[in-house]
């Protein structure tokens, strides 16, 4: 039998190799789910952060959010020592090489109310790889302590029931989230529609749920 210099088997040497690289291939997989729940979790605060920002910067402006993030970056706040509204650039963590910024949409709405106006505003943050990572997603019980507007109240229900409703199925998730915001874009009375029935909008996302045929079907 074959021995090194200090009477070790190359048979032996070979076995501890591997066994060290079957237990290496055992854990890779350990490793990879730690990275993604990692990057869910990175990713999930990154849009937090553009969150609170973007609702600082309505409540200051009390005008609608296109979704430049430079403007957050560039613009500082009245108070708060004068610091800029958002930071550094940051990316979701599964393509942060891509660079694609994430997508933010702000709507303000002013209510007026006998002789008061009551100012609304609400925010939408979502990943730019949503289709590929459905948990890239802002769970609702993240705005609980944040103070929200009723518009926000109605997107953070909305988005949650998109959530629920689509689950795992990231393609699915991204669209109904882009037609939802479109709604808000586009519709003048979106507002409203929702303020007087819960599942306004929610219908015209799922038609099939609620027992309406989709137009030109």
């Amino acid at each position: 039998m074959l021995r090194n210099q200090h009477g070790i088997s190359v048979y032996t040497v070979l076995s501890i190799i591997l066994f060290i690289a079957l237990i290496f291939v055992l854990a890779i997989p350990n490793f990879y789910n730690l990275d993604k729940e990692q990057n869910v979790e990175d990713c999930i605060n990154n849009m937090k952060e553009i969150w609170v920002a973007t609702t600082d910067y309505l409540r200051d402006t009390n005008a609608d959010f296109d979704g430049d993030l430079s403007v957050l970056r560039s613009t500082r706040k009245a108070t708060d020592n004068g610091n800029y509204y958002l930071g550094s650039k940051s990316y979701c963590p599964e393509t942060s090489r891509q660079k694609d910024e994430y997508i933010v949409y702000g709507k303000y709405v002013a209510e007026t109310i006998g002789t008061d106006v009551k100012h609304n505003f609400g925010v939408i943050v979502y990943c730019p790889n949503l289709d590929k990572y459905a948990k890239h997603f802002i769970p609702k019980i993240f705005y609980e302590n944040m103070e929200p507007t009723q518009l926000q109240n109605y997107m953070i229900d909305d988005l949650d029931y998109i959530h629920t409703e689509t689950g795992s199925n990231g393609n699915k998730k991204k669209e109904m989230v882009e037609k939802y915001i479109e709604i808000w874009k586009t519709d003048p009375d979106a507002f409203a529609k929702r303020k007087a029935d819960t599942t306004a909008l929610r219908a015209i996302l799922f038609p099939e749920k609620f027992g309406l045929i989709p137009q030109g079907n």
